[in-house]
């Protein structure tokens, strides 16, 4: 008779732990990540922005839209 091993709570909550921390981690760098990104369009010129077709109150209104947005 094959038996299974046991599986003991502390292995999975640890894993699950570790995945959720891991998570909020990549969202949180992705969140700040994207912040930089629509700072950075303040820092434009209307030349630049006009290349990317964006005017310069489309600037302001992205660079200052909430993190979670």
């Amino acid at each position: 008779m094959h038996r299974v091993p046991e599986r003991r709570d502390n292995d999975i909550s640890q894993s699950t732990k570790s995945f959720s921390v891991m998570s909020i981690w990549a969202r949180l760098e992705r969140q700040l990540e994207l912040r930089r990104a629509r700072m950075a369009l303040l820092e434009m010129s209307d030349d630049q922005l006009k290349d990317i077709a964006l005017s310069r109150a489309d600037a302001h209104r992205e660079a200052h839209r909430r993190l979670w947005d």
